[in-house]
């Protein structure tokens, strides 16, 4: 009697049967005495398209939506039908009398094998192998203690949920507003209000005025003359709105004589940060790199299944386990051969076991934080990626062993003529876990008003020797990295108004650490967002796409609601069908939104003005391109178009020109030789946008 194990890829499946030995290659698998080994590529079955239910849902209709089916069917994708028949027979075989579930050790996992076995229509019982590294090691400690497949019935039901759902809301949605507005709109629970958030920043960029402030900066010089620079304040202002009273502050203090008021020194200590989940990988990969979240999880996974070289990527936990930590002296000695951090594993070695802060068996959930396994590393044999992501992963790990970074932080407090001046200074009196990175990695801004100190003395005389006017304006918001919007995405329910679900949604984000590289990158291949430079920007097809749909699809609040849900299935605290009655609820009332809506080319013609063309007194509205006068047909030529050298103009900033002529001052106009530009945009008597730039 065999069992016939499923793995997720070929290569896991030649892992496993390396370890456990003497196996011969069949056409689709391995087999030995004891094991058929065979595999998945991907997702071998999938949920059935509209059309596999009826031939007529073939064409998109509104007519025919919502889509509902009364049972789900599967269907095996036809790009790797041939494997699916092998298993499906391996399956069969009567010899066979237990299967073991060896895709990967989570969610979608869990999905792949549950398809196989039921599209199969396999009854014989299975186990689980949950393996959260790949080492030999692992590999046989994982099948000495096999886990029984219903205690993984509550993780099935999550992802099974979670696919009908996503089935339900993509293809009606998607569906119902392409079809109205005759334009392909793809619509997803997560990707659309991933997108929103970007397609708002932008918003929030192209609506902004910078504002101008000046600052004072004052230079004093004591005995000795020791010197150091101070900024003016007053109370909790530290800026003035109008030149001249800086100015006059200026003029007030110039060469005065001055008093050190107060020095208040306190030590501050910075602990080692917690271990690597996914989410903090890609973010620190993508910061330090530039690497998109995707390719940082490409890497991670092959360190993790061909190399061997890290533990499970795909985890959103950032601590270990009592009994993972007890594997930590191997890890450690596999380290202390590598040059790059053999002094670090020594002071690693001295510090003895980690607490509490790294240790909690409560605070991991299918996987423990991501570290380096036992094996030691050929650091020539990896690619550029691949020791970077290593590199990042072992150091993080090896922080944890170091004390925290120490540092002594100064704040003066100095007055003259009457006026008070602050000065900030921070002394790093201890490395700590910092002397494992190099001085250049730590990129962390420290602020522009921190300087290197001179012993100062409360009641010291000082001398007024410098002072400058410094004009300065407010900057809007930054637009997305990735990593920012990946810490977005996690922290998702910081963007929420109910209370009640905000503290519900702790730890459940858009998405989950294994998708939400993938969200960004759908959002790029559809042409939604695009990247410029390091930063993610959306398209006018993807601004398009979030005026059309309703705030029930955009809105982080449902799929938040969602993943908390979903976990609350994998816990066995809620029901899958119950969630189901509810997403059907949800379909049905998205599919009622899309028919109500005009289609693009009414709202085009039918929405509000903007305000009346100069040239015809016709209203403006809103084209695809411009904002242009409603009797173009009748031969008008007023326009206002929505890109002006380099910059996109919203509607808001298009009606204010129509109804005051002009515009505040504008950021983020380049010329035809690349340079950036700020200017007000003007309209001319001939009804022409020209620009106006302000003196200074």
């Amino acid at each position: 009697m065999k069992s016939v194990i499923l793995t997720e890829k070929p290569s896991v499946a030649r892992d496993l049967a390396g370890v456990l030995g003497q196996f011969r290659k069949g056409d689709g698998y391995l087999e030995n005495n004891r094991y058929i080994i065979t595999w998945a590529i991907g997702h071998l079955v999938s949920l059935a398209n509209p059309e596999d239910y009826d031939p007529v849902l073939k064409k998109w209709d509104l007519s025919t939506l919502p889509i509902l089916p009364d049972h789900f069917k599967l269907k095996p994708s036809q790009k790797t039908l041939k494997q699916f028949k092998v298993v499906k027979e391996l399956f069969k075989l009567p010899d066979i009398t237990e299967l073991i579930n060896a895709c990967d050790a989570g969610r979608e996992g869990e999905l792949i094998f549950r398809y196989i076995y039921h599209l199969s229509g396999c009854k014989k019982p299975f186990m689980r192998l949950w393996l959260s590294e790949t080492t030999a090691a692992a590999v046989k400690k994982a099948f000495s203690s096999l886990r029984p497949g219903h205690e993984l019935d509550n993780l099935a039901a999550a992802a099974q949920a979670r696919s009908q759902a996503d089935w339900l809301i993509g293809i009606n949605a998607t569906r119902a507003f392409t079809v109205k507005h005759n334009n392909l709109l793809s619509v997803g629970r997560v990707q659309t209000p991933t997108l929103v958030l970007i397609v708002n920043r932008e918003r929030e960029i192209s609506n902004f005025t910078p504002t101008a402030y000046w600052e004072l900066h004052a230079e004093f010089t004591g005995t000795g003359e020791r010197s150091y620079v101070g900024k003016w304040f007053r109370g909790k202002l530290a800026r003035f709105d109008k030149p001249e009273d800086a100015a006059a502050v200026q003029n007030k203090v110039a060469g005065q004589p001055g008093k050190i008021l107060q020095v208040e020194e306190k030590e501050i200590t910075e602990q080692p940060p917690l271990l690597f989940n996914l989410n903090d990988l890609q973010k620190e990969a993508n910061r330090k790199f530039g690497l998109p979240a995707a390719t940082t999880l490409a890497v991670a996974q092959t360190l993790y299944e061909s190399k061997k070289l890290l533990t499970y990527p795909r985890t959103d936990s950032r601590h270990l386990t009592k009994e993972l930590a007890g594997t930590i002296p191997a890890r450690l000695a596999a380290l202390s051969g590598v040059h790059d951090y053999a002094q670090f594993v020594t002071v690693a070695r001295r510090a003895g076991t980690l607490g509490k802060r790294y240790v909690d068996d409560g605070r991991v959930s299918d996987h423990t934080a991501l570290i380096p396994t036992d094996l030691k590393p050929d650091l020539d044999r990896l690619s550029t990626d691949e020791r970077r992501i290593y590199d990042l992963v072992v150091r993080r790990f090896l922080t944890a062993f170091f004390p925290a970074a120490r540092y002594r932080q100064t704040r003066v407090i100095t007055e003259a003529a009457g006026e008070t001046f602050a000065t900030t200074g921070k002394v790093q009196l201890e490395n700590g876990w910092k002397a494992i990175y190099n001085p250049v990695d730590d990129n962390k801004d420290n602020g522009d008003d921190e300087q290197n100190l001179p012993t100062l003395v409360q009641g010291e005389t000082v001398q007024t020797t410098k002072t400058e006017v410094l004009e300065k304006e407010t900057k809007p918001p930054k637009r997305y990295t990735e990593a920012s919007l990946l810490a977005v995405m996690e922290g998702a329910g910081r963007l929420l108004d109910d209370q009640e679900l905000k503290d519900a949604m702790k730890g459940h984000g858009l998405g989950t650490p294994a998708t939400r590289a993938a969200i960004i990158e759908r959002l790029l291949q559809v042409g939604y967002i695009e990247r410029k430079q390091k930063t993610l920007v959306p398209t006018t097809k993807g601004e398009s796409l979030i005026d059309l749909v309703p705030d029930i699809i955009k809105s982080p609040e449902m799929t938040g609601q969602w993943e908390q849900t979903l976990a609350d299935i994998e816990a066995g605290t809620a029901r899958a069908d119950e969630f189901m009655a509810g997403i059907i609820k949800l379909t049905r009332q998205i599919v009622e939104l899309a028919r109500s809506q005009q289609s693009s080319n009414q709202v085009v013609t039918t929405r509000e003005a903007l305000g009346k063309c100069p040239l015809c007194g016709r209203d403006i509205v809103e084209y695809p391109k411009s904002y242009s006068c409603s009797g173009y047909r009748e031969g008008c030529k007023m326009t206002i178009w929505k890109k002006i050298a380099g910059k996109k103009i919203t509607a808001k900033q298009a009606q204010t020109l129509l109804l005051k002529g002009k515009t505040a001052v504008l950021k983020g106009f380049k010329s035809n030789a690349g340079k950036e530009f700020q200017a007000a945009l003007a309209l001319g008597q001939d009804g022409k946008v020209n620009f106006e730039f302000t003196r200074r």
